[in-house]
């Protein structure tokens, strides 16, 4: 019978041998799946390939520890793929026999193809994965690219595994950043991006050139303020000066019309951030005038959504912040909220106290709230009448639930918004949506930073995911062209692909810092690294003309690289299991990148297609077919592109 799992069978058939081993010779009944938690494998092969800690055992037994490792011993050489079995420190060590495994292994390979190693559930669910949705002020800059990696490998490992997932955008186009952009956007009569300039570059100077002046009108009446008065307020008010005059310096490089008109209209309003409050609000309270915030929103998302398709990403819903209020969801949850027995009035303004709910410490632990977070009342309206960006996701995350009947919602967005996050979970929970509430979960990544840059978008100091991809592109391109060939299409391929692998080899929870350098290094740990390693394992196959199975023999399966290489493979369905488990993707890509060096090394090393003898030709191909279906799975997976040449 094919396996799907070779490597989760073979911790299985041990632990329920070492189980019952002790059930015979002690009378005691240790679930195999507590023995099969606590198998390890020792960090140097000669010390076997698994390793049962014994005083593990020993203290849950409340036995001696060499009676414990006697019996287990025993249970151990009662299993045929096991050839040796040795005693090292507090450890009994499992030798398996790579020859009979290796026949479980390529067995399931063989049967399987391509869905090997792939996991399925049971019980598909509804999921609605959010992510992305950057504030329509500027281009998807690289903190946003993480955050788009992440969000799609999510949708992806969940979708492979059966579930039916929904990709949704949230366009907050009632912040007051776009009220910003659209009051510089009106000054300015409504432009159009130049030729050959995408909207949201445009736009995004414009919005990074109106904040500028703003500020520099507010700083240059703080200078002439403290002028007499002199002192540190007064050099410090002026280096801000200078700073400011030389983000707007660089901004007028790129636009100088729009810039020098700006310079020239602001100043004509007496008070510009008021002005820009009441575009904000007007768009809130449905007037007609303020109705701009949408429009250039509109003309930014264009220019986003290029982006997206770049990095091969979709999204099945775009919802529009403003559309929440219009349908009176904002309104409903406000009425809600004023019923609620958390609801106070906070400072003047309605708000939700959550002192009682987080007494319950089980409560807490359900609705993920980070321990030591202090979580303060959250305050729906400002004392103006306008609603927070919390209040309004409150009425979108009901509205993700019930639009698409899902049972888990992923919020993918930066650590940062992690106290806004467990407000909204506990506002959930404080209106009544106790289901909602315990199934709103927060992906939280950390910030990326590239090497050498400093990044502001209110001052446009930023690098662009088109940037990095050009540039990468770019380089592809270069080197390209010195082998002789210069595929477009391929380059760009492979630029999106090393992008997204570099914002996913490192854990969400830790700053990443983009090297392009090592994005593209072909020789190892990269995207384009993966692709090689693939391209190059397809071309073993198709010159030999595919996998000889019925001439397939396990002699010599145990030798050197190719018992390493056997053993990974068998590991790959239960890799995937924990990646779709844990959602890091950090994990599959420091097993592709073992894969990879291991196959590298190998076939540098020995003939695979020429070797002589029929059988081991026949089992190294289908080596070498198995690490074409681990890195094929793993790049779909990553939403890396599967090149057959590269």
């Amino acid at each position: 019978m094919t396996t799907a799992d070779p490597y989760r069978d073979l911790l299985e058939t041990i632990a329920e041998s070492i189980s019952k081993e002790l059930a015979r010779s002690l009378g005691v009944n240790i679930p195999s799946e507590l023995i099969m938690r606590a198998i390890e494998e020792p960090p140097l092969r000669k010390f076997g390939d698994l390793g049962i800690p014994v005083p593990r055992l020993s203290k849950e037994l409340e036995l001696e520890f060499q009676e414990v490792a006697e019996l287990v011993e025993a249970g151990l050489r009662n299993i045929d793929v096991v050839h040796k079995v040795a005693r090292i420190g507090p450890y009994v060590d499992a030798f398996i026999d790579m020859e009979k495994y290796a026949s479980k292994i390529l067995e399931s390979l063989k049967e399987l193809s391509e869905s090997y190693g792939v996991p399925r559930v049971e019980r598909p669910q509804k999921i609605v994965v959010e992510y992305v949705s950057a504030n329509p002020v500027h281009p998807l800059h690289i903190g946003s690219g993480r955050n788009a990696a992440i969000g799609d490998f999510i949708y992806r490992i969940l979708s492979m595994a059966g579930h039916n997932v929904e990709r949704r955008y949230y366009i907050d186009d009632m912040g007051l950043q776009v009220a910003y952009l659209a009051y510089g956007y009106l000054k300015l009569g409504r432009p159009n991006p130049p030729e050959g300039m995408k909207p949201d570059k445009y736009y995004g100077l414009i919005y990074a050139a109106t904040a500028t002046v703003v500020d520099l009108l507010e700083v240059k009446r703080r200078v002439e303020a403290l002028r007499e008065k002199g002192g540190q307020e007064y050099s410090d008010a002026l280096r801000e000066l200078d700073s400011l005059m030389s983000d707007l310096a660089k901004i007028r490089e790129k636009i100088p019309k729009e810039v020098d008109r700006l310079i020239e209209e602001i100043p004509k309003d007496e008070d510009p951030k008021a002005s820009i409050g009441a575009l904000m609000r007007g768009y809130e309270f449905g007037n007609k005038e303020a109705r701009v915030m949408r429009e250039v929103s509109e003309k930014v998302m264009e220019g986003i959504k290029r982006t997206l398709a770049r990095l091969g990403i979709n999204m099945d819903v775009w919802d529009w912040e403003s559309d929440l209020v219009r349908e009176g969801l904002v309104q409903k949850v406000l009425e809600e909220a004023k019923k609620s027995p958390h609801f106070i009035i906070h400072r003047g303004v309605p708000a939700l106290d959550f002192k009682e709910l987080l007494k319950d410490e089980d409560l807490r632990r359900r609705l993920r709230i980070p321990e030591g977070l202090e979580i303060p009342p959250l305050i729906l309206v400002r004392s103006d009448g306008t609603t927070l960006y919390t209040t309004r996701d409150i009425a979108y995350t009901l509205k993700k639930f019930k639009e698409a009947q899902a049972r888990k919602v992923y919020n993918v967005i930066a650590i940062e918004q992690t106290l806004p996050q467990a407000q909204l979970r506990l506002a959930l929970y404080a209106l009544g949506y106790k289901f909602e509430a315990e199934n709103t979960i927060h992906y939280s990544y950390e910030m990326v930073n590239l090497v050498g840059a400093s990044m502001a978008g209110r001052r446009g100091r930023y690098v662009t995911v088109d940037d990095l991809l050009d540039q990468m592109k770019e380089r592809i391109l270069n080197i390209m062209s010195e082998r002789g060939s210069r595929n477009e299409d391929v380059a760009e391929r492979m630029a999106r692909s090393a992008f997204r692998y570099m914002m996913l080899s490192t854990s969400p929870n830790k700053t990443l810092v983009f090297d392009v350098n090592k994005a593209l290094n072909i020789r190892q740990a990269s995207g384009p690294y993966i692709q090689y390693t693939y391209a190059r394992a397809k071309a073993v196959l198709t010159k030999a003309g595919g996998v000889p199975w019925d001439r397939l023999e396990f002699k010599g399966a145990g030798e050197g690289l190719r018992r390493e290489l056997l053993w990974l493979l068998g590991k790959f369905p239960h890799v995937m299991k924990e990646v779709l488990e844990s959602l890091r993707p950090e994990d599959l890509v420091t097993y592709i990148n073992k894969v990879a060096d291991t196959f590298n090394t190998w076939y540098d090393a020995e003939p695979i297609a020429k070797e002589p003898d029929e059988g081991l030709r026949a089992l190294k191909l289908a080596i070498t077919y198995g690490v074409s279906v681990v890195l094929a799975s793993s790049m779909k997976a990553l939403g890396m592109d599967v090149l057959e040449r590269v």
